[in-house]
C-alpha cells in the first residue's frame, strides 16, 4: 500500500486505508511522489506527479503501486503559499 499522507484521525494504524479515510481536505492539490530505488537515497531516483486532484492522486498512486510494489510511493497535500518567508520559517519551527 502507498505510503498515505494525511489519513483521518480516527483511522486505525493497521487498518487498510480506504479512500474514504484520506483527508482530502486538507487540500484542493496533490502530488504523488515516486521513490524507485528507496534502498540507495543517495541516487535520487524520485519522481513527483501533479498537481492532481484528491482521487486522481489516490488511484495513480495505488495504480502504480500495484504493478511496482517495490517502488515507494506517497501521496503529499500542496498547501497554497499565503505568508511571507519569515512567518512560514515560524510556522514550520513551531511546535504547534
Amino acid at each position: 500500500m502507498p505510503l498515505i499522507y494525511p489519513v483521518a484521525e480516527e483511522t486505525p494504524d493497521d487498518a487498510d486505508t480506504t479512500f474514504d479515510d484520506f483527508a482530502d481536505d486538507w487540500s484542493e492539490t496533490w502530488v504523488v511522489e515516486i521513490d524507485t530505488d528507496h534502498e540507495h537515497e543517495d541516487e535520487g531516483d524520485y519522481v513527483r506527479l501533479g498537481p492532481v486532484g484528491a482521487r486522481q492522486a489516490w488511484d495513480l498512486a495505488h495504480e502504480i503501486e500495484d504493478k511496482r510494489p517495490h517502488w515507494v510511493v506517497s501521496i503529499l497535500p500542496i498547501f497554497a503559499v499565503d505568508a511571507a518567508v519569515d512567518d512560514l520559517i515560524a510556522q514550520l519551527e513551531s511546535d504547534d
